[in-house]
């Protein structure tokens, strides 16, 4: 039987949760790439970080007054 683990990509590419919302948003830019998994500094998962998120957090910073990231 096929498992996760056999589908996914040796190359993973994650977001620390130190990172800038900048750095998300280019390694969600990469072709392809939809979502990056978010890790921790002690390599834990904390969740998913979607493109979409990225997009929608940075346009709502520029709606409330804040300067684009």
């Amino acid at each position: 039987m096929i498992t996760a683990r056999d589908l996914r990509n040796p190359d993973e590419t994650c977001v620390r949760s130190a990172e800038t919302p900048v750095d998300a948003a280019r390694g969600t830019a990469a072709p392809g790439v939809g979502a990056l998994p978010g890790r921790r500094p002690d390599e834990k998962p904390t969740g998913m970080l979607a493109d979409r998120r990225v997009a929608v957090g940075a346009v709502g910073a520029v709606t409330q007054g804040m300067p684009p990231p």
